[in-house]
């Protein structure tokens, strides 16, 4: 009865996974990256299926979240229809596509795609009465834009955010911070463990970090950059634990938000921004981060940590810069805006370590409102304007008892209780705190 019909074929099910991919294609001699291009003929069903004569051309296409197709151009007009995932558009066009949306292509016009987090997308490009752009590997029908043209816009992009990092840098390395550790608030033993404590929250979520930019790695050229910076880190947070007998647990939910936000970032973002969020941010503020920490251990058990990563983090800095140069094309947008973001958490990272050490009297009651007031940072010199005798002992900052005023209220109203029996602390330091 078929064949009666004149159809003897069965319904058949072709899965994407059944079209072979093409990811590169060679064009005047120069190898672009394609990404995946399924072309529907190179599948043997789809190629019997589709019409031979005034047939439309379809392919599966594919980007991966942060890679990208460089702007070029086709003899014939094609039409991308977005069926899984975003990307960014690029040429004369620049917009997001979601699943659902077409782009429209008149011949010669240059278009480009990026594929945005977190999955990048499948699309399907369709030529109307044409063979496929790239059915005939030996002539693809794709004229790619300069690749001098190119070099030259992403050189200028790639200077920028060299130049933007220098201004995050700079204003780092005048954090508040370091301004109390210059000062000498880490001369004090017990301010020097709640630091070292705090410390340890960051340089665990650090490792984590470094753990995920491997795990959720999508390109396979940033492999080898990835892998040489966990091999080189791996484990350091376990070996400043180790070298700390006096090691306490801290519990903080600020400070643990803001130094999650570095693993969890890290494994949404694509492999460029991986980079910069890594090298150009975490790694260049470790070097300021050293440079005033490590004078101040002294003969602590955790100074082998600190002069160790003194010397090792600027080839980790120039890690990542070497390999930003050889970039040729990206999302710079995304690029400035993971730049911005990351040293915002880390101005914000270091903040809570100095508020959190300056309060060194432990763990604080959360019941009692007061004693957020009860922690003064007062300076020396004004301390002398008030007549107070008493000399530094411990350098530019003393920590001392201040009399609370539960304490003021015990002297005449009988006994105190046991809560409130606890001295708060007040911190002395030589100048006040400027501005992060």
């Amino acid at each position: 009865m078929l064949k009666l019909l004149g159809d003897a074929r069965e319904v058949e099910l072709v899965t994407r996974d059944d079209v072979p991919s093409m990811r590169t294609i060679v064009v005047n001699g120069v190898e672009h990256w394609l990404g995946h291009v399924k072309d529907f003929t190179k599948n043997s069903s789809l190629a019997e299926f589709l019409p031979k004569d005034n047939r439309i051309s379809m392919a599966w296409v594919r980007l991966e979240a942060g890679e990208e197709l460089t702007p070029h151009v086709h003899p014939v007009p094609s039409m991308i229809l977005i069926v899984e995932g975003s990307a960014r558009t690029t040429g004369d066009k620049h917009a997001v596509m979601n699943a659902g949306d077409a782009l429209l292509v008149p011949q010669r016009r240059p278009h480009g795609f990026i594929g945005l987090p977190p999955n990048g997308f499948w699309g399907l490009s369709i030529q109307f009465d044409s063979r496929g752009l790239y059915e005939d590997i030996e002539d693809p029908w794709a004229t790619f834009l300069a690749e001098e043209k190119a070099t030259e816009i992403a050189g200028g992009q790639i200077e920028q955010l060299f130049k933007k990092n220098d201004e995050y840098m700079e204003r780092f390395d005048k954090h508040r911070l370091f301004v109390l550790i210059r000062n000498g608030l880490l001369k004090d033993p017990v301010a020097r463990r709640k630091f070292l404590d705090c410390f340890q929250v960051w340089s665990n979520y650090f490792q984590k970090m470094v753990l995920n930019r491997v795990v959720t790695l999508q390109n396979p050229a940033f492999e080898e950059l990835a892998w040489l910076h966990l091999l080189e880190e791996l484990g350091h947070n376990r070996d400043l634990a180790k070298s700390r007998p006096d090691l306490q647990l801290v519990f903080d939910p600020i400070l643990e938000g803001v130094c999650s936000w570095f693993p969890s970032k890290v494994g949404v973002i694509s492999d460029v921004e991986k980079v910069v969020l890594v090298h150009l941010v975490v790694e260049a503020s470790a070097v300021f981060f050293y440079k005033h920490v490590q004078p101040a251990m002294g003969a602590n058990t955790a100074k082998g940590h600190f002069d160790k990563h003194k010397s090792d983090d600027e080839a980790h800095v120039a890690m990542g810069y070497d390999f930003l140069r050889n970039i040729t094309s990206a999302d710079w947008p995304r690029l400035f805006e993971i730049q911005r973001q990351g040293w915002g958490m880390l101005m914000a990272v270091m903040g809570r370590v100095a508020d959190l050490v300056v309060h060194t009297s432990g763990q604080l009651d959360t019941g009692d409102a007061r004693q957020d007031i009860q922690h003064v940072v007062e300076p020396v010199a004004a301390r002398a304007k008030s007549g107070d005798p008493r000399q530094r002992e411990d350098g530019p900052f003393v920590v001392e008892p201040v009399a609370t005023g539960s304490e003021h209220r015990s002297k005449s109203n009988g006994p105190r209780k046991a809560s409130e029996e606890r001295p708060a602390t007040r911190v002395a330091a030589t100048q006040g705190t400027p501005a992060e």
